[in-house]
């Protein structure tokens, strides 16, 4: 199995990338609290590694722009890493709704993502997920969940 993300060092302008693509899609469909939390929970880890990120209120006002994106994620590594966090941010509502699939399906096609990518990525994310869960001893809860994904 493949790891879910590869190890890769990112600076404010990745940081801050990442963060507008993933308020992108939790905009998509009605911003949801648990998708907003883990958002901050993502830029204030990063904030507190690296000087000079700005204030979240001031980053949530900055539109997502697709040439800066392609230019600043600039290798295969940068990009999975932003697509999966795109989807880390769709499942935090339970599940990925017709509105967060199109906009991530935008997002890709922006970034010139393919397809393959894509789906490996999504499936990447819901393994990961999976994961998390595994030591339950519910195996009905679990079959349930994993058949939402």
């Amino acid at each position: 199995m493949k790891a879910f993300l590869e190890p890769v060092d990112l600076d404010l302008q990745h940081v801050r990338i990442i963060v507008q693509g993933m308020l992108r899609v939790a905009h998509s469909d009605g911003a949801h609290v648990r998708e907003l939390v883990l958002i901050r929970q993502f830029y204030e880890s990063c904030r507190a590694d690296a000087q000079g990120l700005a204030d979240f209120a001031d980053l949530e006002k900055v539109d997502f722009d697709p040439e800066t994106a392609r230019e600043i994620l600039n290798t295969r590594a940068l990009r999975e890493t932003f697509l999966g966090s795109c989807y880390l941010v769709a499942y935090a509502d339970g599940g990925v709704s017709a509105g967060e699939t199109a906009e991530l399906a935008a997002l890709a096609l922006e970034l010139d993502i393919d397809a393959e990518t894509v789906s490996e990525m999504r499936e990447r994310v819901k393994d990961q997920l999976l994961q998390q869960v595994a030591g339950s001893a519910n195996i009905p809860a679990l079959k349930t969940i994993a058949r939402g994904l």
